[in-house]
């Protein structure tokens, strides 16, 4: 018999570097097998000797009927030993043996060729400890074990202290006996999701089988915690091993609730449809008749489109109904996405962010404080269109918007938008030079809308009807055109060119004998028109000190003055007639109207009316900058630090009106301070008294009254802070380390869920100031009135295993803390435990889980809640 070696021997004292032995080949007497396989297959020992008759012909010399069918490549650092006598290989130190899918690994491996039987075992040191326990790995399987006996002809195993991965799963055996075909017994054996060597639980049974990549079968066994028995006992356990989706139940869990009774929550099936798509229906039910369901789906087609679908029903019923205070709640939702891949067709993509449902769905039925404080559904399906080399685009699109406070909905279905990107019209590929009229550019954008308003609680598809909705086209031309006047200054041109195609005109006027405001609704083809023309001068202006001593080194002074000319004619007179004069209360001076109010594309007119316009526009924007000297920078020695990012003044005067040309002046303002506090604020300052005996602005300036340049008249104020922590052992990398459980969480859509111990704390702060004045006719002064109030979110690690985040505000006006939630999260290492809590307030409530980390055994866990309709906690 002959078997053949490919000898990798490292020896220290040798050299460092590894020397191949490759053409190490032993011819071995033949001897009698004294192991027989009894299960050995007709074909295998077919296929066998078709192998051996390839070797043969490759090497040129006979091989022997029950030698290997592959060559076995072994590897040692520290010796290969060949026993010619015995027909035994030993290697030591590092050991490795390869041989078809096979790899075996472990301190000391012997091969006795005359049983074709391989024994491994651990290297120790010279205390008697194991350096490192030995690997067996074959396809998918992973074994790390004290001993292992195997053979290479039957490929039957015994394995001594196994410790077996299966996905998310391991498994810890006393003794395993591996058969031919890869399924496992297993001899008192611990099935766990801990990849401790010794676990913190698991579900221990005196026997079980694995048959691979089907399912790990369990005869009677019971839960251990930390090595000690718990009565938790199970008659049998089937823990699937498969890999990719399988259809199968989803198990509830129970909750008890003193409003709407004891409840199953999450019972459910899970439906693997295909490769490309999958279905769960969850149900939760209660005793005192509330039950809500779902069906959630997703779908994917690698390299053409992904999403996912969830439809929701939930019917809560709180009290009887002759009870006090008793309700039935019935609610619904909507969400859809859906996300075409850019690769799939270049140019094209239809994608959808839908949410669709009743105002109250996530405040009856959710305990996510996002979900919570939305007060807003947004919906977009949008399909969009690019030609290749063409300036041109197309978008169709449904869009959808609610407020859950007001109950106002606005849908819009559909809206066609096609652009044409700017170009130069009068530009010539063939000209020679720059013309004047090269730098003119122009676009062109045309925009259809069809819209209807409605409140949810009373629309009803029985009411639809085609007269409810306003729609309309708008078709926009902007001209413009950039020039460099004494080098320095920036001269630019535009002009905008409107027309809007309606459907609807409304005339509304005061019927004095019904004593309420009537309106006439015209409906038809309608056309109106108008244009804005405007011309401006800017240029930048640089103020700069240098010092050539301490750490401030220069300032730098950018102002950025501008002038301009407005143009907008009368758009309530002939030819427009697009504003008309009517009284809307009696007793009133007439006020100007335009039929087109309410106009979904815009109101023609500009809201010019009265008269012409003709304005000079001003505005003044200012940045200032210093630059310190930094001893950090090598490179430069000095950094730049902005301290005003933009203050900006912009107003106008009108030179066609009769009075009150001046108009309110803006002021804004807006920096960042070390990256870590934005501050902005906006101020609007009326150049003109008020005359408090007739309610009214006066005609007269407050400079020829002598009160000042201008007076305030409302204000806002806002200032964000985002301070974090650096990273544990990344320094300021904020990203978060792809782990295991990171990447299990994003799998599924759960970054809410995911708890990043490597930053220490963090603290988010936002505050918001608004102000107001507003004329008192009993004191004839201006009373200001104030709004503030300020947020704050963050978290702290208490210890390396428990964070708290929070998050909360304070309403200064009404002296009371906003809606806060305090959640408590401990990482159990395998287990992890989550306490969320809204501590006061309306929806005061608490939600306590313990549960196990990995998918696999989801279903075990301990859930206590308690829900905000409950009133006794």
């Amino acid at each position: 018999m002959i078997f053949i070696f490919n000898i990798t021997n490292r020896v220290a004292a040798q050299s460092a570097r590894p020397v191949s032995q490759q053409d190490s080949t032993h011819i071995v007497s033949d001897t009698t097998l004294k192991l027989s396989d009894s299960l050995r297959a007709a074909d295998t020992v077919k296929n066998d000797s078709l192998a051996a008759s390839h070797l043969e012909d490759s090497l040129g010399i006979r091989i022997s009927k029950d030698a290997l069918s592959d060559i076995v490549n072994t590897e040692a650092t520290d010796s290969a030993v060949l026993d010619m006598k015995h027909n035994l290989f030993y290697l030591y130190g590092n050991a490795k043996v390869n041989y078809q899918d096979l790899k075996l690994g472990a301190g000391v491996i012997s091969y006795d060729q005359s049983t074709n039987l391989v024994t491994a075992g651990p290297s120790f040191d010279s205390i008697g400890s194991v350096t490192a326990r030995p690997s067996f790995t074959q396809g998918s399987e992973k074994v790390s074990y004290d001993s292992l006996q195997y053979n290479f002809k039957s490929k039957r195993a015994i394995i001594r202290n196994a410790h077996s991965q299966y996905g998310e799963g391991f498994v810890f055996s006393e003794q395993v006996k591996r058969n031919p075909d890869q399924s496992i017994y297993g001899w008192k054996n611990v099935y766990t999701t801990c990849s401790l060597d010794t676990p913190h639980y698991g579900i221990w049974a005196k026997k079980i089988k694995v048959v691979p990549n089907q399912v790990i079968a369990a005869a009677s066994a019971h839960v251990v915690i930390e090595n000690v028995p718990t009565p938790f006992y199970l008659p049998f356990g089937m823990f699937p091993i498969t890999q990719g989706q399988r259809s199968g139940f989803h198990l509830p869990s129970y909750t008890i609730e003193e409003q709407r009774g004891l409840g199953l929550t999450n019972l459910g099936y899970y439906f693997y449809v295909n490769d490309n798509a999958d279905l769960l229906f969850l149900t939760n039910i209660y005793t005192k008749g509330s039950w809500s369901g779902s069906l959630i789906s997703t779908y994917a087609d690698r390299y053409h489109y992904n999403g996912g679908l969830s439809l929701s029903y939930a019917y809560n019923k709180t009290g009887e109904s002759y009870e006090p205070g008793a309700s039935i709640t019935k609610d619904f939702m909507v969400n859809w996405r859906h996300q075409t891949d850019s690769k799939a067709k270049p140019g094209e993509s239809f994608n959808a962010s839908v949410t669709v449902g009743t105002s109250s769905f996530y405040s009856n039925n959710s305990y996510n404080v996002n979900q919570i404080l939305n007060n807003q559904y947004q919906s977009n399906i949008t399909y969009s269109k690019n030609w290749a080399n063409q300036p041109y685009s197309l978008t169709i699109a449904a869009r959808h918007n609610q407020n859950t406070q007001s109950h106002q909905v606005n849908v819009t279905l559909p809206e066609i938008n096609f652009y044409v990107a700017q170009f130069n019209p009068f530009k010539s590929k063939y000209s020679v030079g720059t013309h004047w009229y090269d730098k003119i550019t122009a676009g062109y954008t045309v925009n259809a809308s069809n819209q209807i308003n409605f409140i949810d609680s009373t629309f009803s598809l029985n009411t639809l009807a085609l007269d409810k909705f306003q729609n309309g086209v708008h078709h926009s031309i902007p001209v413009s055109a950039s020039y460099n006047v004494f080098r320095f200054i920036n001269m630019s041109f535009n002009v905008a060119y409107n027309e809007y195609w309606l459907s609807q005109q409304d005339y509304k006027h005061f019927d004095n004998t019904a004593w309420k405001l009537d309106t006439a609704t015209n409906r038809g083809f309608y056309t109106a028109r108008d244009f804005d023309a405007n011309m401006q001068l800017s240029t930048r202006i640089y103020g700069m000190k240098m010092f050539k001593h301490g750490s401030l080194k220069g300032i730098r002074h950018v102002l950025t003055p501008t002038i301009g000319f407005n143009y907008r004619p009368d758009y309530s007179k002939a030819p427009f007639n697009y504003y008309y004069q009517t009284y809307t209360y009696p007793n009133t001076q007439a006020v100007y109207l335009s039929p087109y109010d309410g106009s979904v594309v815009g109101i023609p007119g500009l809201n010019q009316y009265g008269t012409f316009s003709s304005s000079i526009i001003y505005g003044l924007n200012n940045n200032l900058q210093i630059k310190v000297r930094n001893g950090k920078d090598s490179a430069s020695g000095s950094k730049n630090v902005t301290l005003i990012d933009a203050l900006n003044f912009s107003g106008s005067y009108n030179i066609a009106a009769d009075s009150f040309n001046w108009s309110p002046v803006g002021v804004s303002f807006r920096t960042n301070i070390a990256n870590k506090l934005s501050l902005s604020g906006n101020a609007t300052f009326d150049p003109y008294d008020y005359d408090y005996e007739n309610n009214r602005r006066s005609p007269h300036t407050m400079w020829d009254e002598g009160k000042g340049p201008a007076r305030f008249t409302n204000g806002s104020l806002s200032l964000s802070a985002n301070f974090r922590s650096q990273n544990k052992g990344t320094g300021n990398n904020t990203k978060a380390p792809k782990t295991d459980e990171f990447s299990r969480l994003m799998a599924y859509g759960g970054s809410s869920n995911y708890i990043d111990f490597n930053v220490p704390w963090s603290l988010n702060v936002a505050y918001a100031l608004t102000a107001s004045k507003t004329p008192t006719l009993i004191t004839k002064r201006d009373t200001l009135i104030m709004s503030q109030n300020m947020m704050f979110s963050g978290d702290l690690n208490l210890t390396p295993k428990w964070k708290v985040t929070f998050s909360s505000g304070f309403d200064f006006t009404q002296h009371a803390l906003t809606f806060t939630s305090i959640d408590i999260y401990r990482d159990l290492h395998c287990w992890e435990m989550r306490l969320g809590t809204i501590p006061f307030g309306p929806r005061k409530s608490y939600n306590f889980s313990l549960n196990v980390k990995a998918s696999v055994l989801q279903d075990m866990k301990l859930l206590r809640r308690r829900d905000f309709r409950d009133v006794v906690y």
